[in-house]
């Protein structure tokens, strides 16, 4: 009740991490183990039905990643722990993740008939041209990676976000002004976890005697000093984040209007309302609603497709892939580069 909610970026990888987190090698879906020779070349690092993954492909996001974390940390930012993991295993869990669904997304395109057209297919081609250029030769020679792998990877990462649109293109992202409304409330709340019947009867006489005193005209900053056991006095407010009676309450507000006590699992709130609309923020929040809502519908797309999909993981490839390799220094970096052929 008394926790936030922080927001993230809208990247297509955040898009994707959205729909299923370890969909095969570690949760649903046919799983396999291969080692090199048997079902996986050496330098393949997993197979879904027909579409495999190349460590050249992966290496793209390992050089550009890198390459902008290095910049900023050093390269010692690979041993820095993340809970029970270094970073460089957490970054590998995330690269392999994300692969995983672009590579599961490319088959769904064929199979809802979706690819570039003509004029994108130019686009990739020079995107492609233009991120080689910024490799030295002997780290082409050194990682693998070519011309055909790196149209491959701007082209599955282009139709992904194709597939995304044309299954979701009937989701309505109209959201209306009071479902997305921010508000700015001010709260005095008393806690009762752990009390037997009689001793929240009496908490709730104490907020209520709080509210005659806030109706009568003292101030209800003042009173939150000596009376308030949250940490938390003023804080914003959407809509989900907090139990019903709480949200009703406060989103019924108006302008400086005060709450009647409001019951809720963990205590007594009084809310007093300081802002019943914040213009901006509710803009940016019908936007956020209206991706989660085409978000929520291609997942059921996605769940459905790879319940079907055999996935074959070569783990000693994903073994050898590093972060700390010296690969030399790459003068490209693909999502800048991707950013400007398809900016929207």
């Amino acid at each position: 009740m008394k926790r936030t909610k922080g927001k993230r970026g809208s990247v297509l990888a955040v898009l994707l991490a959205c729909i299923c987190l370890a969909v095969f090698f570690g949760g649903c879906g046919k799983k396999e183990k291969a080692s090199p020779g048997e079902n996986l070349k050496e330098g393949e690092l997993f197979r879904l039905n027909d579409a495999v993954c190349t460590k050249p492909e992966a290496l793209i996001f390992v050089l550009s990643q890198k390459n902008r974390y290095e910049a900023g940390c050093g390269a010692e930012v690979w041993d820095v722990k993340v809970g029970d993991q270094t970073f460089e295993e957490y970054m590998k869990g995330n690269l392999q993740d994300f692969l995983v669904k672009m590579k599961c997304m490319a088959a769904m395109a064929a199979q809802y008939e979706v690819e570039p057209g003509d004029e994108e297919e130019k686009r990739i081609a020079q995107a492609a041209a233009v991120y080689l250029e910024g490799l030295p030769e002997q780290l082409k020679k050194d990682t693998g990676i070519d011309k055909k792998t790196v149209e491959t990877v701007f082209r599955e990462y282009y139709t992904a976000s194709l597939l995304m649109e044309k299954l979701t293109a009937d989701v309505s992202s109209e959201i209306s002004e009071d479902e997305a409304r921010v508000i700015a409330i001010q709260q005095i709340y008393l806690g009762t976890e752990g009390m037997d019947q009689a001793a929240k009867e009496q908490t709730r006489a104490e907020a209520e005697a709080l509210l005659a005193r806030a109706q009568s005209g003292e101030d209800f900053s003042t009173l939150a000093k000596d009376k308030n056991q949250s940490e938390v006095f003023e804080r914003e407010l959407v809509r989900g984040e907090t139990e019903q009676a709480f949200e009703d309450a406060a989103f019924a507000l108006s302008l400086e209007e005060i709450s009647q006590v409001v019951e809720t699992s963990d205590g007594f709130y009084l809310i007093r309302c300081v802002n019943n609309y914040d213009e901006a923020k509710t803009a940016q929040n019908k936007e956020n609603l209206g991706k989660k809502h085409k978000s929520d519908r291609f997942r059921d797309y996605y769940e459905a497709f790879v319940a079907d999909v055999t996935a074959v993981n070569n783990e000693s490839a994903w073994e050898s892939l590093s972060y700390r390799g010296s690969y030399g220094k790459a003068d490209t970096d693909f999502y800048t580069i991707y950013s400007q052929y398809f900016p929207s």
